[in-house]
Formats: structure tokens, sequence, C-alpha cells
């Protein structure tokens, strides 16, 4: 929750269409703002001086990977759902990783609210 008590979703994602439907569900699950990123590295910037209420991030992102966004989330205790056409993967991925939900793409509106759900009851 922000300081104006709306609360607030990140999606940190390149891909416009995905952004778009993202946002939809958001707000129809009653967060009343999404600020959307697509790199990484402004997402960190913002975050800096902002805290969502949850993230959706896509691991691949045009210029490399988000660990260390995902770190940063992971640190600042935001629940965060990993929304890639990648799984996770015990054998390489760091321990921050495995702390997120993971779905992967493509996945339906159902599938995203309920990946949604079970993140913002764990925390």
């Amino acid at each position: 929750m922000s300081k104006s008590g709306i609360s607030t979703a990140l999606v940190v994602e390149d891909e416009l269409f995905i952004v778009l439907e993202l946002e939809d569900i958001l707000l129809e699950l009653g967060y009343g703002k999404v600020d959307t990123f697509s790199d990484s590295n402004a997402a960190l910037s913002w975050l800096e001086h902002s805290k969502p209420a949850i993230a959706i991030v896509d691991y691949h992102l045009k210029g490399g990977n988000a660990e260390t966004l995902i770190a940063a989330l992971v640190e600042a205790k935001v629940p965060t759902v990993i929304y890639s056409g990648r799984s996770y993967d015990p054998q390489t991925d760091n321990q921050a990783l495995s702390t997120c939900e993971w779905l992967m793409k493509p996945a339906d509106e159902q599938m995203l609210a309920a990946a949604i759900a079970r993140v913002s009851s764990c925390m």
C-alpha cells in the first residue's frame, strides 16, 4: 500500500500486449494503480522510492534477465510473481528466485489471478 492508501502493483514486462492484459487483471482485482516498466533498471530506480503491494516480473527482458530486480523485491518483502517462458530451476537459480511464485507463459486470466492471489495471501 502506498502512502496515499492506494494499492500499487508493479509490472515489469517488455511485451506490450502482456502489459495491457496484466494491467486489466490487476485493476479488476482491486489494485488502484499499476506502474509498468519494460526493463529492470528502470524498475529498480523506481523501487528506491516506492514499494508496490505486488510485483509481476518477466524473468527475460530485452537486455538481460531480471534477477537483480527480483532479489531486490524479495529483500523488500514484495509478493512477486515471475511470469516467464521458463520455469524455476533449483539446480541453477539463486535462492531469491525460489521464494517467488512462478507462472509459465502463456497463462489465461484465471491462472494469472490465481497466482496473484497465492502470493498476496503469503505476505
